[in-house]
């Protein structure tokens, strides 16, 4: 493998990754398909970016029977149909126009530089959003970008308005954080404070995201990887050992 190629591929026809040996053997290369450096990189951000979807927008699907008796789980239309939104998104961009070389010149070191201290920094979308910037800029290099940072913003809506329709769960926890953290004066523009509607909505979104801990605890199976994180870590900041009645406490 030449210094300034990353990828190639093994006796399978599976991705080899030079850089970062989790991608290895996440991507399949067809006969006939280009073998460059670019198109093996966009084998890889295929796979993992759909790995990580399946852990957000998990199959609740039951299983199902064919004529031949075979169970099956069937098809995760949901994450699909993000996957592809995505994945679109990202091709269309100014980073997949960066040369894979950058990847190598700018490694990436596993961790992000922003600093995550508020509700809405670890919320189930949050995490996942986290992950995929971890992604990209391994994939595409650690540089600083504005073709980074307009495709995570483009990346987290898109998963927010489809979660509003299709995981409102998931949309609403996010929400609920939002206003939870405005309650407490973060993200309240300078010179403006809060007002009594401000701190009801607040309190109601502690009350809310309290009992979505509390059913997260009680039901994990039912829920995404990155929802069983966000229980762990809220649990961490409150308390989630008894329901909260928001009117029963204005402190």
């Amino acid at each position: 493998m030449s210094s300034n190629c990353r990828f190639a591929l093994d006796e399978k026809r599976y991705v080899i990754d030079a850089v970062n040996v989790v991608n290895s053997g996440k991507g399949y290369c067809h006969e006939g398909a280009p073998e460059d450096d670019k198109y093996l990189r966009e084998r890889v951000l295929m796979v993992r970016l759909n790995e990580m979807l399946e852990k957000l927008i998990i199959n609740l699907r039951p299983m199902k029977k064919l004529p031949s008796g075979e169970i099956y789980k069937p098809h995760n239309e949901e994450s699909f149909a993000i996957w592809l939104t995505l994945l679109e998104t990202i091709r269309a961009s100014h980073l997949n126009t960066f040369d894979p070389v950058l990847s190598i010149q700018h490694k990436f070191d596993g961790k992000l530089r922003c600093q995550k201290k508020h509700t809405q920094h670890f919320t189930s979308l949050a995490l996942f959003r986290d992950d995929v910037e971890c992604l990209l800029r391994d994939l595409y290099g650690d540089v600083e970008s504005d073709a980074v940072d307009s495709v995570l913003r483009a990346v987290f809506r898109i998963v927010e308005q489809f979660a509003k329709f299709v995981r409102p769960d998931l949309w609403k926890e996010h929400s609920d954080a939002e206003d939870l953290d405005y309650m407490l004066d973060i993200g309240v523009p300078d010179g403006c404070g809060i007002n009594g509607s401000d701190w009801r909505r607040g309190m109601a979104a502690k009350a809310d995201l309290i009992h979505r801990v509390r059913d997260v605890n009680a039901n994990g199976s039912t829920f995404s990887e990155y929802t069983i994180e966000f229980a762990k870590l809220f649990a961490e900041r409150w308390d989630c050992s008894q329901e909260y009645n928001p009117a029963s406490n204005r402190a």
